[in-house]
């Protein structure tokens, strides 16, 4: 397991970034403009492109045959390729903490579990070729396309109260869906014993997500929405950003 140096590394930088930095707004503005627009595209490439590839060779349900081992031919290296940038983009996405750490905000626990395990996860999944990170990845680039849009269109003040619940909706849809669809590598002989590991740790972690997703909904728009509504009939609540 010496391959697991690169997230863990990853995470004691995560961990130990210092939360007191402050940089003027004038400059911290246009680099949030910069972050939610290079995720907003990159992921609407991922997912757009995978769509495509999948819609072109169909549905295997056998092992390595979107990861190869041993690519040989320009798709399979186009799999492999989409895959590893994607799974580098979530260590760029500690960015998402870092920048709420500038405007002197603190993450909750739900953001940093979330990009801590998605790191492990995605990593494993890489190195040892886990097919089933494909639906993941699928699922994954589609929410953030929708999500990191919100946050751009946010910071040019364009609110739009309805979406915030909603992508959070989203992200409970895609981890519920992407846990069921992949419950066929569990079927033997699909995957090695080694990814069996590495799918039943995925998905031990997306189970802890949907709780806290879950908890995170009910505390923030259903509580708050009942609250509003027994004071005032016409009051929709509002929308709390997390990121």
């Amino acid at each position: 397991m010496h391959h697991m140096i690169y997230p863990t590394i990853g995470t004691l930088a995560y961990l130990s970034y210092p939360k007191n930095i402050r940089i003027p707004s004038n400059i911290l503005n246009p680099l949030s403009i910069i972050h939610n627009l290079f995720l907003a595209l990159f992921s609407a490439y991922t997912c757009v492109s995978l769509v495509s590839l999948i819609l072109e060779d169909g549905i295997h349900y056998e092992a390595h045959y979107y990861l190869k081992q041993t690519p040989q031919t320009d798709r399979d290296q186009k799999y492999i390729s989409l895959l590893f940038y994607f799974y580098l983009s979530k260590y760029y996405e500690y960015a998402d903490t870092f920048l709420l750490y500038l405007k002197n905000k603190e993450p909750i626990f739900l953001q940093k579990f979330h990009h801590i395990g998605a790191v492990i996860c995605w990593h494993l999944c890489y190195i040892n070729k886990v097919d089933a990170i494909l639906v993941g990845t699928v699922l994954n680039s589609g929410v953030h396309t929708v999500m990191y849009s919100y946050y751009l269109l946010t910071l040019f003040n364009i609110r739009l109260t309805l979406i915030k619940p909603l992508i959070t909706k989203m992200q409970l849809v895609q981890l519920v869906v992407g846990n069921l669809i992949c419950a066929y590598n569990y079927v033997p002989p699909v995957e090695s014993y080694i990814n069996y590991g590495c799918i039943l740790f995925t998905n031990a972690y997306v189970f802890v997500l949907i709780y806290l997703f879950s908890d995170f909904y009910k505390k923030n728009y259903l509580k708050s929405h009942s609250q509003n509504s027994n004071t005032n009939p016409q009051h929709t609540s509002q929308t709390i950003k997390t990121e």
